[in-house]
């Protein structure tokens, strides 16, 4: 399985971003355009089973397999010193990461980093079972975006952003059925149905163990939603970290509310590292 990232270039300091489960790396674009070109190399991460990055039918999603594959990313291009961004199962992955290639960031930045408080309620069956059944074909990129804006909870995100989800995140797929314009997700539903169930199972214990100041941020609109309700725990466990709610937001946050999200990555990272707007 070969791991692709996307290279924006630039001589900036590589800054590495991972998306979340079912996702692609390449939603972060519009993002990317709201910060520093100038002293950040953006590089976006789809990690097995996402995007672009192939894999077998049969693998698996446990965290220690997301690691290899972000450490495989980080080793291939010799990254010292960068910073790493990342949503959800990808925040969880940076921040893990770290602990196993301890100078390769100097600050992550996350928002709901999968890496669940003990006793925090996970995935049922029947949750899974309907990830199974996700509907991952349709006529037209066009029919995507019409379906996922108005239900959630991707009818959270940002216009540009469902535009860089349906653009990157689903590829051709032309058949009798649905016409020459069709096309299907790049994470099939079993794939993504496996990532939240094997993902995360003793990340926590491991928190104290991270290296890396990071910086982690949960919304306030589903105040019993599992990873916010475990963000402001991990950071007690962290050595160095801080906790940022943002009230109005879901999960999606950072995909919402795009300004908010790109100055508060800026400030994270100038406060390590320097880097100006």
């Amino acid at each position: 399985m070969v791991v692709v990232v996307h290279d924006y270039g630039g001589d900036g300091i590589p800054t590495i971003f991972l998306h979340g489960t079912g996702m692609c790396g390449r939603m972060w674009e519009p993002i990317l355009d709201r910060l520093p070109h100038d002293r950040l190399r953006f590089l976006t991460v789809d990690l097995r089973g996402h995007g672009l990055t192939e894999t077998p039918r049969a693998t698996e999603f446990h965290d220690h397999r997301m690691i290899a594959d972000l450490t495989a990313v980080i080793d291939a291009l010799g990254i010292e010193e960068g910073y790493a961004v990342g949503h959800s199962m990808g925040g969880g992955t940076a921040i893990l990461s770290s602990i196993e290639r301890p100078t390769a960031f100097r600050a992550i930045w996350t928002f709901e980093p999968i890496v669940m408080a003990p006793g925090t309620k996970r995935v049922d069956d029947e949750w899974l079972e309907g990830i199974r059944r996700r509907r991952a074909s349709f006529p037209s990129r066009q029919a995507v975006i019409d379906r996922y804006r108005t239900r959630p909870p991707l009818d959270e995100l940002h216009p540009d952003c469902l535009q860089a989800y349906v653009a990157h995140g689903f590829v051709p797929d032309p058949d009798e059925c649905q016409g020459i314009d069709a096309v299907r997700l790049c994470c099939e539903p079993e794939h993504e149905a496996r990532a939240f169930e094997q993902f995360d199972r003793n990340g926590f214990s491991r928190l104290g163990r991270v290296p890396t100041p990071v910086f982690v941020a949960s919304g306030g609109g589903e105040p019993d939603y599992p990873p916010a309700i475990s963000a402001p725990m991990i950071v007690e466990r962290l050595v160095d970290g801080r906790h940022e709610l943002w009230p109005s937001s879901k999960h999606f946050g950072p995909f919402a509310e795009l300004d908010r999200a790109a100055m508060s990555i800026v400030t994270w990272f100038e406060a390590h590292g320097a880097i100006s707007p």
